[in-house]
């Protein structure tokens, strides 16, 4: 059973927001190389959370801070 804001997302764009999210993803996470040949302008809303989900998974930060962190 799907929730009203399932129905009403199913084919609507991705948003800027996730565009932009993804763009700084596919800088520093390991499962980039998927992506490379994306049309990110043509995914839609859920298609570009599952790249976001994805992406967020295999991130390395570039910063050793947030390595160290992510460590523990």
């Amino acid at each position: 059973m799907s929730d009203w804001i399932d129905d009403f997302l199913a084919d609507k764009e991705s948003t800027l927001y996730q565009i932009t999210i993804i763009e700084s993803l596919l800088n520093t996470s390991s499962s980039a190389y998927m992506y490379e040949d994306l049309d990110i302008e043509s995914l839609t809303y859920d298609e570009a959370e599952e790249i976001i989900k994805d992406l967020k998974e295999n991130n390395n930060p570039i910063d050793p801070r947030d390595q160290f962190n992510k460590m523990f």
